[in-house]
């Protein structure tokens, strides 16, 4: 059933050519092994809507992983400010990826924070530094990990 992408009766689905799928099937493997209990996913499910997949096992029910699949909440700044303590983000930075877990390009940030494009990737750019990710994925998926 893995290595098809279909997850239980509730139909989540992950193709073979999704782009999470090399994550989806190493953390399926690390459950199944037993090296790991449970985990989760943050995956693109449309063009702003992000997704947690939350699989787990049970010690009663061997070599099955359970799964369920919510759309990942938009998160405000109140919400997130333990993110600005742990990582030492500024508030501007805080605001970007507020507005990132929003679904909002960066184009669309600098208008409704009156900076540049260049303003705004100079921000993501710390923002990944400081979180010690690589690119927007990796901010808003370690961002709705620890926050979700």
């Amino acid at each position: 059933m893995i290595a098809a992408g279909v997850l239980g009766a509730g139909g989540a689905f992950i193709c073979p050519s999704h782009r999470n799928r090399g994550e989806f099937d190493a953390l399926a493997n690390r459950l199944l092994e037993g090296r790991q209990s449970h985990g989760r996913l943050l995956f693109r499910a449309g063009d702003d809507a992000w997704c947690l997949l939350d699989l787990a096992t049970a010690p009663d029910a061997i070599d099955r992983i359970f799964a369920t699949a919510r759309p990942a909440h938009c998160m405000g700044v109140e919400v997130m400010e333990p993110l600005r303590a742990i990582f030492g983000l500024t508030r501007a930075e805080l605001l970007v990826l507020s507005h990132l877990t929003q679904g909002e390009a960066p184009k669309d940030i600098g208008r409704k924070m009156d900076m540049s494009i260049h303003t705004v990737r100079a921000h993501l750019r710390a923002i990944c530094m400081r979180m010690g990710v690589k690119g927007i994925t990796g901010a808003l998926r370690l961002s709705f990990q620890l926050i979700n």
